[in-house]
């Protein structure tokens, strides 16, 4: 709960499923100008999330999630705030192949938040400013009214 609103992860919402609410669409009902930030935030942990499972498989994905809530002493709906430290978990627990795993979920979330756009790509990769930079095309596109209220 952030500020007296539900952040819900689409991992977490699976556990109830008789709501019959994504959590998109539960954020996005809410219809402030924070509820874009609350969208694009579970947008980032559906692309961690995606990436980690897809990637590693469920075994080793769910691994790796509980390694960066331990690194990071956050939970995963938190870390959209602080990519620094999703950065610093993955590069603690994967080396150098992390950059593979932060570009794959650069590429998800920008397809998930800003469809037809990509990320810069630039070397070095610096995920916080990546996110940061589809975070503000996310918003300026939902402000212009360029996106639907519920994303899936």
């Amino acid at each position: 709960m952030e500020s007296g609103r539900t952040l819900l992860c689409r991992s977490s919402a699976h556990s109830q499923p008789k709501r019959g609410i994504t959590p998109v669409e539960l954020v996005a009902a809410r219809g402030a100008s924070s509820s874009a930030e609350q969208t694009f935030d579970t947008l980032v942990c559906d692309a961690v999330t995606e990436v980690f499972t897809v990637v590693l498989g469920n075994i080793a994905g769910q691994a790796l999630i509980e390694a960066v809530k331990r690194h990071t002493s956050l939970e995963i709906k938190d870390l959209p705030r602080r990519p620094d430290l999703l950065d610093q978990a993955l590069k603690a627990h994967m080396g150098s192949p992390a950059i593979v795993l932060e570009r794959k979920i650069l590429r998800t979330l920008a397809g998930k938040a800003t469809p037809g756009t990509t990320p810069s790509g630039s070397d070095p990769l610096d995920l916080a400013s990546e996110i940061e930079k589809i975070r503000q095309e996310f918003l300026r596109r939902k402000q212009a009214g360029n996106l639907p209220h519920t994303l899936e």
